[in-house]
């Protein structure tokens, strides 16, 4: 009965990993085809190339910053919904919950018109208000602001939709407990709720990260990675070097993918470990 599934994941997410992994090893022609072994030579220059420690470290300020807004933000909304009720909590919960429902295309282009230089309705709205407005995509600090808060309002419903469904899970007795013997308010959500929903923060922390470390399409629709590559993540490099380029460079894209993976595997498994304890 588990042999369609097995087949689907051996067919669409471990088979791409061995072919990747293979195409690593070799150059590619004017067409991109794989044409001679060249060994670990793209890893070494992937590693070696600053470039990509560049990119590596705009790749986690990225995904550092956002997962701290999407989490944080997601707990701070969704903890004074949980004594709610009624048609006001349902109103709220599905208002809060509808950057679930857009792609990231369609949140990145949203955002590209808040953060226009001229006609950016941020700008204008700060203008009003008598603020001068940052250059929010032509600053190199600003533009890895402007794409980590694209970032964080994208993820922003889905944990709010896991934090508050955790919420109603909660062991109220626990809870009611710590109000009669004195607890309220930040003292109840620091102390009582917030490590009951210690595993529901791992695992957003977790999955977060990992999709921090994959943001590609607020890169392409906000600054196509300026200004002056500020914002040229891991992957964003890795379809210029497959696609944007006029030689493809699939091998070097392919090694570049390899070290991605790693990366990623690498990163998780220290979460869990160090997360393991707090839980």
């Amino acid at each position: 009965m588990a042999l369609p599934c097995v087949g689907l994941l051996l067919v669409f997410a471990y088979w791409p990993v061995v072919r990747g992994v293979a195409l690593s090893l070799y150059g590619t022609d004017l067409l991109g085809n794989p044409s001679w072994f060249v060994g670990g030579a793209h890893y070494v220059d992937v590693v070696s190339d600053p470039d990509m420690r560049r990119a590596l470290l705009t790749t986690g300020a990225i995904a550092g910053l956002s997962v701290l807004l999407s989490v944080g933000g997601a707990l701070a909304a969704a903890l004074p919904l949980r004594r709610a009720a009624g048609r006001p909590r349902a109103v709220v919960s599905v208002l809060l919950s509808l950057p679930f429902a857009y792609s990231a295309a369609a949140a990145a282009a949203v955002f590209a018109g808040l953060f226009a230089p001229a006609v950016g309705t941020l700008n204008q709205v700060l203008a009003h208000l008598g603020v001068t407005g940052p250059p929010w995509l032509q600053s190199p600090t600003w533009a890895i602001i402007s794409v980590s808060l694209a970032t964080a309002w994208y993820e922003f419903g889905f944990a709010f939709l896991v934090l508050l469904a955790a919420l109603t899970q909660l062991d109220q007795s626990v809870i009611e407990a710590a109000a009669l013997d004195g607890a309220s308010g930040l003292r109840l959500a620091r102390s009582v709720i917030i490590p009951m929903l210690r595993p529901s923060l791992v695992f957003l922390l977790v999955t977060q990260t990992i999709s921090g470390l994959q943001v590609f399409t607020q890169v392409q629709v906000l600054t196509r990675g300026g200004p002056a590559d500020a914002t040229s993540t891991l992957v964003y490099e890795l379809y210029q070097r497959a696609f944007g380029e006029a030689l493809p460079h699939v091998g070097s894209a392919s090694a570049l993918a390899v070290v991605l993976l790693a990366l990623v595997l690498a990163i998780t498994a220290l979460q869990f470990r160090v997360l393991r304890r707090w839980t």
